[in-house]
């Protein structure tokens, strides 16, 4: 609610200036929420600070990091009548080069900035209540060594404002203490006397060098925060859509202790390939169909329309009056019923409705997919790795998108597994388990494509269309397969994608893909990284020229 006077002035509409309050609400709303869950428990460990004021410098904070709104300070000398010596601390930190980005990495996820207010508050918490001792403990090895006598009498005298701060938090109940505040803070006793304190230190030349030297220790526990998240968000972001049920702590030290971190080691790597290739989400978009309610269901009976008789009712409508109601009129002993009759709503009426158009068709989302990828012996190496790639960069994709998707693998006859990514299933170790498997064996595309088909048969999956992810060698000799397909393609109105990696042509899959598309890549001089290109070979349908991708 801070921000709320800095509404620009003007003439402007009672809607657009509510606007502003109801943002303010809406931020105020997520900061209680967030105050008692997510940091419950980083504020309610027993602390010398009363809770309601944990709580204050908790919302500060986040404020300023969590949901990017600058706490604006209107009144300092109450603010500082409330939280005394957290004030140079606050203005301190917000100014520090750390910050912009940890509220970058905050922007970024939502659930990193919760990491990061986990992790700052406490060390703020221990700062205000500890720093005496912990000067003291480092005196000889602190970065506060060697001070310089002015230096050394600011630090004094900042310690005196912090045990000032202390007894006034002490010196009555901790909701005494907010309730105060929402009193001029120079008729509190004492309150006066610690804002002008600060003020004067933080006036004096070396003040600001000495705060940023007490808070060197965060600044560097922030910036290797900072480094960590750099280098691992996309990876917890990616954790956080295949488990969404599990509350990922977003430390790097915990993430190690996973059984899975060599899987998602590897997991990072791949996504690098396509990710860097925007050209796959073209693929993307075009599976899944686009399905729009049929314009019978956009029309309805209704009372808006008054082309056909429905039935007879007892009305007071005049309009729609049975003729034998009306010849009441023509007889002076029935006229007075006839108006008593429309007083109690008791006149014989026609009830009229017809068809009333409810708007324009509803364009439903797309729908999900169904993914084919060859696990056998050739696709071995690069190829190995690209189908991979393809496949993570799809599911994080179709997930973020609250699109379902199956990966069905397959080599030989004997060789099949089917992983489910859905709202209802999330087989994710076992999809973590495939990014680390070694492909071998040989291609089968007749079982691959029954177990496409016979996925097509299932509720959620009905709407889905599929995707092979393949090098094309092998072949559909099985005649009853085929037939079944064109008849599930015909109820369905399912398409086949062919994404060809490793290979120059569709093989096998040409007699019943829709799309061909090939991957190529060129490794950079390096050989460490390559650049992905997709290019599309064939194309039966009219809606697609053949062009280059890339």
């Amino acid at each position: 609610m801070n921000n709320l006077d800095s509404a620009p002035q003007g003439s402007y509409s009672f809607f657009s200036r509510n606007r502003f309050w109801h943002e303010a609400l809406s931020v105020q709303k997520q900061t209680a929420s967030l105050l008692e869950g997510e940091l419950r428990s980083t504020i309610a460990y027993p602390r010398t600070i009363p809770r309601p004021l944990r709580e204050k410098i908790a919302e500060i904070i986040a404020f300023e990091i969590l949901f990017e709104q600058p706490y604006e300070i209107k009144d300092t000398e109450r603010f500082i009548g409330l939280l005394g010596a957290f004030y140079p601390i606050f203005l301190t930190l917000r100014n520090s080069r750390p910050w912009p980005g940890l509220q970058k990495i905050a922007k970024r996820s939502r659930g990193a900035g919760v990491a990061c207010l986990k992790l700052l508050l406490p060390l703020i918490y221990d700062l205000m209540e500890r720093f005496s001792a912990v000067r003291d403990r480092d005196s000889e090895t602190g970065l506060l060594k060697g001070l310089d006598a002015e230096t050394e009498a600011i630090l004094r005298e900042f310690e005196k404002l912090l045990k000032q701060t202390v007894l006034l938090w002490a010196g009555g109940s901790s909701e005494d203490s907010l309730s105060r505040s929402a009193q001029f803070p120079a008729s509190v006793a004492g309150k006066s006397n610690i804002y002008e304190a600060i003020l004067n230190l933080m006036q004096k030349d070396g003040c600001q060098t000495f705060l940023d030297g007490m808070l060197e220790g965060l600044y560097c526990r922030m910036q290797e925060f900072i480094s960590e998240m750099e280098e691992n968000l996309d990876l917890f972001d990616t954790l956080a859509l295949l488990f969404p049920g599990r509350n990922w702590s977003y430390s790097v030290k915990e993430l190690k202790r996973e059984p899975f971190y060599v899987q998602l080691k590897m997991l990072k790597n791949y996504s690098a390939f396509f990710e860097k290739n925007p050209d796959l989400r073209k693929i993307i978009n075009f599976i899944g169909r686009r399905e729009f309610d049929p314009p019978a269901a956009r029309i309805r009976y209704s009372p808006f329309g008054k082309n056909r008789i429905q039935t007879v009712r007892f009305s007071d409508s005049i309009n729609n009056l049975l003729p034998m109601e009306a010849a009441k009129l023509l007889n002076p002993a029935l006229k007075r019923k006839f108006y008593a009759d429309m007083l109690e709503g008791k006149l014989l009426s026609y009830q009229l409705l017809g068809k009333h158009y409810t708007g324009p068709p509803r364009i439903k989302p797309r729908g999900p997919m169904i993914a084919l990828v060859d696990t056998s012996g050739s696709m071995h190496g690069t190829s190995q790795t690209l189908a991979k790639s393809a496949v993570l960069a799809m599911a994080k994709l179709m997930l973020s998108q609250h699109r379902d998707m199956k990966v069905i693998l397959f080599a030989s006859t004997s060789q099949h597994l089917e992983i489910e990514l859905s709202s209802k299933k999330r087989m994710s170790e076992r999809f973590l388990n495939f990014l680390l498997y070694t492909f071998g064996g040989g291609t089968d595309f007749n079982t691959a494509l029954a177990s496409g088909l016979k996925s097509l048969k299932e509720k959620d999956f009905q709407g889905a269309d599929l995707l092979f992810i393949t090098d094309g060698k092998s072949e559909i000799s099985d005649e009853l397969v085929l037939a079944r397909w064109e008849e599930a393609k015909k109820k369905y109105n399912a398409k086949v994608y062919s994404l060809i990696v490793g290979g120059s042509g569709a093989g096998g899959l040409s007699e019943i893909s829709d799309y061909t598309y090939r991957v190529e890549m060129e490794m950079s001089r390096e050989g460490e990284e390559g650049v992905v290109s997709l290019v599309e070979v064939k194309a039966k349908s009219d809606e697609l020229e053949q062009m280059n991708i890339a």
